[in-house]
């Protein structure tokens, strides 16, 4: 990774393809990494990362990772997952696992898992396990604040 930079910011309006790179934060419509790191990507549109990973993913549209890995994702769209890992993916569309991939949390419509794909709390699961957190964190605050 020969170039390093703090940040990328396309506008809104257009694409960011980061080859690699070192960045701390991607904003832009659609966003390609290819063989970078990231730190907070934020997209209007899609995301694919391949051979790289990144921090946090807020993304309006689809999320494809190939080859690489980030943080948690919230996804208006899909989220595709092969060869690579997740803590967690929220997406209001479909989540499919493929070959060689782990997610930690997946709370999504749609969950395929395919053949080698691991995930260690799904839908069901992780509803209920982030209303309990929510719901702790709630009692803390309240105690905290007496």
């Amino acid at each position: 990774m020969d170039e390093q930079r703090r940040s990328v910011d396309a506008g809104s309006e257009s694409d960011a393809d980061v080859s690699r790179r070192f960045v701390g934060l991607v904003k832009a419509h659609d966003v390609h990494l290819t063989g970078s790191a990231a730190g907070l990507v934020a997209a209007g549109g899609d995301l694919s990362i391949l051979n790289g990973g990144c921090g946090p993913v807020l993304t309006n549209g689809n999320v494809t990772i190939r080859n690489g890995g980030c943080g948690p994702v919230i996804a208006k769209g899909d989220a595709s997952i092969e060869k690579a890992g997740t803590q967690a993916i929220v997406a209001a569309g479909g989540a499919t696992i493929g070959r060689n991939a782990f997610v930690g949390i997946v709370a999504s419509p749609k969950v395929t898992i395919e053949e080698g794909g691991r995930v260690l709390l799904s839908s069901p699961m992780a509803i209920a396990v982030g209303a309990g957190v929510g719901l702790g964190v709630a009692v803390l605050a309240r105690l905290r604040r007496r």
